[in-house]
């Protein structure tokens, strides 16, 4: 007599009624039990209002004190008579499921028009037509609303259809599929709504699926579909196409939009590149969205759009998709949070500078699903073209009867031939293009009379690639791995060994926990990662006896507290390598076996932490009966799936080059085998330059041969760029690590040191892209051309990552900025510009660019300027053995030198603080002066080369006297450095510059610290030239003008003594600032005790000359007579003539 449900509902009213020790069943109690049962507690709502809403509060929920005796309790007048009500009314509209039968609904329509029931309930009962229309209309949307169950399981099939068909973009179907999930499981409940069932925004790149996504859930859905594109509508009078023209326009007629939701109420609406259309017809979408309705003006008529699904697409938001795709199956794009694509579209602009969507629009659209697509990498791009290429081979199969084959490599090249950062539209065109337009070649190879009997010979037609040319093994790199492939497991050790011992041919590295997996992962380069998301599981998930929570569900929640572990791993191994593939590893005791991983599981773990597939194997130990065959079931699906990752991560290398796949194609007949087939021969990798840089990828974008063993000296340096350059050839060794790549390099140092040259090794060991720019050509007279070439060679520099940006003469942009006007304004500007670019370095990335910069001022750089270069190198000037090595690199190499080692060896101790530019130009002037002469490079050339290259041209010989006294002053200094104990390496009166002659001393270049006695000892010498001319000419004519340079250094010694060092008694053990003390007394008395020191050394020297006369006599001679004395020469003089050394008083 009654459904489940309605005996139920009359069996908890008997409970209610033994609760109250009722001697029958009465109309309240099962009103109290109604109140206990959701969906009647719902409907009668709904007959009633308010009131029967109140019912949960007015009868609480009562258990039952004992055992419900069916039958035995008799029924009040008034219950009985609702209950004959409910007979009644399942008689006019009988159950759906079981005719015939009392069902819950009548009894709640029974209920709702008896009085006595409504009187409880302070409610107007309803009449019996009202109780029919409410039973009807229940039964009616039942067949329109589908069971829960029955939605999920269609959209769930939704789903998978679309991820078989719309590659790379599985974040967007799986948002997709849950808005058509969330927008039909309330639709017709939802009364009070009035905007659309759900609103979509495609965002992203052109050509990656956004239109295809759309048309084909539409098209399994099997609902209405219009497609609109909106270039048509970019006119500011096109909006009226949509809604019509009125009665009274010629040729009037409904909208093309409102026409077709008035006759299809329930339609899928794609609305293809919105931002295309002008601002007016994006008005329109405003009242649609939040109105949900639309007149059409012809008709004048309302249109409701409460039952559509409308689909935006745009490839507005640049700032977040243009970028390369970096995690394949779950791109990095794909967990950008609604606002932020929101954001983005609503900052983007136009090419006039207006936005593309205005605020209210963003508004809106944020009420419904913002999706972002990705960058299709080469692994969806290969499927596109396979796809394409086969529906090809199947029309030309229908049409004339020839099957077409093709080697498993050739979508691949296809691929690679438009380049691995082309997009979807592109490869499917270009892939069928290629095969009908093979075929329309090897036509042409015959006339036509003989074509036709060619044709009837064969009966296939097959793509394939000839074997790799051994002088292009890069291009062969591409498709054939050089050696195993390396997998790193994740599991129990107990499988680890299983898969060690009996598994050749892969490189296992094994790990059971998260901590071990990622130390592993940070020293080692692995392919791919093989994890089993059921770490530390028990073993009972292998027999499928899951227990608990888990084992309520059919599909088992990703959530699950078993899965935290292995989940955990997924996370952490993508968030440390983000371009790393990592397989979920399903584990089955049988063949028929889902395995420990089903798909719901899968695809959960995919959109949380960015699987890119799951390899089931039967193969866990080598104790059961067939474990071989088990086993290479799974190696070859390994292997397969490894190989197929390697030529993605080399195509991905090919394309972050900007380079391109060339071929050659020869057909070949084989009449034996019925087969024509196309070869594809002479694979080649050439550079695709973008068009924006064809007049300047020569000059900027280049590949340095040279290598830091180039680079004489600055051997810190070149060990501190050492680490930029095994992170461009390894970022994701140092990724795994947790090593940030380096943002920006910063050299600095005197001019010529080899900054520049450091740059260029730098490229050349790393092998990428240099780009080199100078400070002084971002600043142009053009008002904003300095930011804007600042963006353009960095955006430069990432079309052709992994690169270096070198910017020489840093300092001419970036100086401290001081709020000028006029031209310090753009230098402002422009440095500016440059520190945000170098702000956007610091993510981390595979595809490394750094900066790399040079300057001579770096204390006039700006501080934040600065602050953003990870390292400040100082390359100063190369020290001896430095010098010596580029001298010997550079002169014992020629054909014609007869250069002496020695001489090598003594221009490199007498050029300290020379660069190897200083060095390079006197190797050049001594080339030329060789050449001018006509004769090979000599001792005495290099040695006029270094003199004229470091102190100038000879002077013009002066008269005897000044000769003489120039001699005697020379002779002066060369004594006192001899007696002191500082032998010089030369003594000169050949004037050259500002000097008549010139002592030579070999440089102490390693020497940083100096005694008191030492410094005096130098002040010494540098007086030994006056104490000379005093010596011989007296103390009136003694004193010239020749001591200027000498007395310059005696004084800043002694000056240093008592400013700085603290060796003065009178000063004491301070420190004085020169800057502070210009004038005044204290200066006064640091000036008169650096006179005493001064002095005090000048009265030594004459003591020592004194004491020597004799030698000084014949040093002066002998310089007169030679010009140069060298330090052999002195040897050869002094030691023959005894000398007196005295010692510098203290």
């Amino acid at each position: 007599m009654f459904t489940e449900q309605a005996q139920w509902l009359l069996e908890q009213a008997k409970a209610d009624a033994l609760m109250r020790g009722a001697q029958q069943l009465t109309l309240e109690s099962l009103l109290a039990a109604v109140a206990q049962h959701a969906e009647a507690r719902v409907l009668l709502g709904r007959c009633l209002g308010p009131p029967a809403e109140q019912l949960r509060e007015r009868y609480p929920q009562v258990q039952p004190g004992g055992t419900l005796r069916p039958g035995r309790m008799r029924l009040a007048s008034d219950l009985r008579a609702a209950i004959g009500q409910a007979r009644d009314l399942a008689s006019q509209v009988p159950d759906r499921v079981h005719p015939g039968l009392v069902g819950l609904r009548h009894l709640v329509c029974a209920l709702a028009m008896s009085r006595p029931a409504c009187a409880m309930l302070e409610a107007t009962p309803i009449s019996q037509r009202k109780a029919l229309e409410h039973l009807a209309s229940w039964y009616d949307t039942d067949a329109r609303v589908p069971e829960l169950g029955h939605l999920a399981e269609r959209l769930r099939s939704l789903r998978g259809e679309l991820l078989s068909k719309v590659f790379g973009q599985d974040h967007a179907v799986h948002a997709f599929v849950e808005g058509l999930f969330n927008a039909q499981v309330v639709a017709h409940a939802d009364t009070a709504r009035k905007s659309p069932c759900a609103v979509f925004v495609f965002a992203g790149p052109p050509g990656v699926g956004k239109t295809f996504l759309a048309e084909l859930g539409t098209s399994y859905l099997e609902r209405p579909f219009k497609r609109f594109d909106m270039t048509s509508y970019s006119d500011h009078q096109q909006h009226m196409q949509l809604v019509g023209f009125a009665p009274s326009y010629r040729a009037a007629q409904p909208g093309t939009l409102t026409g077709f939701v008035a006759q299809n109420p329930d339609a899928f609406l794609l609305f293809d590149e919105i931002e295309k259309a002008h601002l007016n017809t994006i008005q329109l979408f405003l009242q649609i969205l939040d109105a949900g309705r639309l007149e059409d003006k012809f008709t004048g008529e309302e249109v409701s759009f409460r039952d559509t699904v409308i689909i935006f697409t745009t490839n507005a938001g640049a700032s977040l998709y243009d970028r390369p795709n970096e995690s394949g199956i779950n791109a990095a794009n794909a967990t950008f949070h609604q606002r932020t694509i929101l954001d983005a579209l609503r900052t983007e602009k136009g090419p006039r500078g207006q936005p593309f969507f205005p605020p209210a629009l963003c508004s809106r659209l944020a009420t419904g699903y913002p999706l972002l697509f990705n960058y299709l990498g080469v692994n969806e791009l290969e499927r596109i073209a396979r796809t394409e290429s086969e529906r090809v081979a199947g029309l030309i199969e229908q049409q004339y009867y020839k099957s077409v084959t093709f080697d498993d490599l050739l979508p691949l090249a296809l691929v690679l031939r438009e380049g691995a950062n082309t997009d979807a539209r592109a490869v499917r065109s270009q892939s069928g293009i290629f095969v009908r337009t093979e075929l329309f070649k090897f036509s042409g190879l015959y006339d036509s009379r003989r074509f036709e009997r060619v044709l009837q010979g064969i009966d296939t037609l097959h793509f394939g690639l000839e074997p790799w040319p051994e002088d292009r093994p890069e291009a062969a790199s591409i498709f054939e791995p050089p050696g195993q492939a390396k997998v790193l497991l994740v599991a129990t050790e107990a499988l680890g060994d299983v898969f060690r011992q009996h598994i050749t041919g892969i490189e296992w590295l094994t790990a059971s926990n998260t901590q071990d997996a990622l130390q592993i992962l940070a020293p080692d380069e692995v392919d791919m990662v093989l994890l089993d998301i059921w770490l530390g599981r028990d073993a009972n998930t292998l027999t499928g006896t899951l227990g608990g929570t888990i084992g309520q569900f059919d599909h088992v929640p990703a959530a699950a507290r078993a899965l935290a572990e292995g989940q955990e791993c997924l996370r952490a191994v993508r968030q440390r390598l983000p371009t790393l593939p990592v397989f979920l590893l399903s584990l089955s005791i049988t063949d028929e076996g889902e395995g420990t991983i089903d798909e719901e599981l899968f695809l959960a773990c995919v959109r949380g932490g960015g699987a890119r597939g799951v390899l089931t194997t039967t193969f866990i130990t080598d104790t059961v009966k067939g474990w071989q065959e088990r086993r290479d079931r799974f190696v070859q699906a390994l292997q397969e799936t490894a190989l197929r990752m390697y030529r993605e991560k080399k195509a991905r290398a090919v394309a972050q080059e900007r380079k391109v796949l060339t071929f050659d194609t020869v057909p070949l007949v084989d009449r034996e085998r019925r087969q024509v087939t196309i070869r594809l021969r002479n694979l080649r990798l050439t550079r695709a330059v973008a068009a924006e840089d064809a007049s300047e990828v020569l000059d900027e974008v280049e590949r340095p041969t040279i290598a830091f063993s180039d680079v004489f000296g600055a051997d810190a340096a070149k060990e501190a760029l050492q680490f930029v350059v095994d992170w461009l050839r390894n970022p994701r060794r140092y990724a795994a690590l947790g090593v940030r790549p380096p943002k920006g390099l910063l050299l600095t140092g005197p001019p010529g040191t080899g900054k520049t040259m450091l740059a260029r090794a730098l490229a050349g060991e790393s092998d990428v892209a240099f780009l080199v720019a100078s400070g002084t050509d971002f600043v142009t007279i053009w008002q904003g051309s300095g930011p804007q070439n600042i963006r353009n060679l960095f955006a430069r520099a990432r079309r052709y990552a992994p690169s270096i940006v070198f910017i020489d003469e840093l300092d001419a942009i970036g100086k401290r900025r001081v709020g000028m006007a006029g031209g310090g304004r753009a230098e402002e500007s422009t440095l500016n510009a440059l520190l945000t670019e170098m702000d956007g370095f610091g993510s981390p990335s595979l595809r490394p660019t750094v900066l790399l910069a040079a300057t001579n001022l770096v204390e006039a750089l700006d501080e934040a300027l600065l602050r953003r270069f990870d390292r400040v190198i100082e390359v100063p000037p190369p020290d001896r053995a430095a010098r010596n090595a580029y001298l010997r690199h550079e002169l014992l190499n020629r054909q014609l030198s007869q250069v002496s080692e020695g001489v090598i060896d003594s221009i490199a101790g007498r050029s300290a603080g020379m660069t190897i530019a200083d060095l390079r130009r006197i190797v050049n002037e001594a080339a030329v002066m060789a050449a001018r002469e006509g004769c090979a490079l000599t001792d005495a050339i290099v040695e006029e080369a270094f003199e004229k290259i470091r102190m100038g041209e000879a002077k013009k010989t002066p008269d005897a006297e000044t000769l003489e006294r120039i001699a005697r002053h020379e002779a002066g200094h060369a004594l006192i450095g001899w007696l002191t104990g500082s032998p010089p390496v030369q003594v000169t009166i050949v004037g050259r510059g500002s000097a008549g002659g010139y002592v030579e001393r070999e440089a102490q270049e390693d020497k940083i610290i100096y005694t008191r006695r030492e410094l005096e000892e130098m002040i010494c010498q540098a007086m030994g030239g006056r104490a000379a001319e005093l010596l011989y000419y007296g103390d009136a004519d003694g004193l010239s003008s020749g001591v200027a340079s000498d007395l310059r250094n005696a004084t800043t010694w002694a000056d240093r003594m008592i400013r700085e060092f603290g060796m003065s008694e009178e000063i004491g053990q301070v420190f004085f600032d020169s800057r502070r003390m210009q004038d005044g007394p204290l200066a006064v008395i640091v000036r008169e005790a650096a006179e005493r020191i001064v002095r005090a050394q000048l009265d030594n020297a004459l003591d020592m000359l004194r004491a020597n006369r004799e030698a000084l006599d014949l040093l002066s001679r002998e310089l007169l007579s030679k010009n140069r004395l060298t330090r052999s020469d002195l040897e050869r003089i002094l030691a023959a003539e005894p000398v007196s050394p005295a010692k510098a008083e203290p």
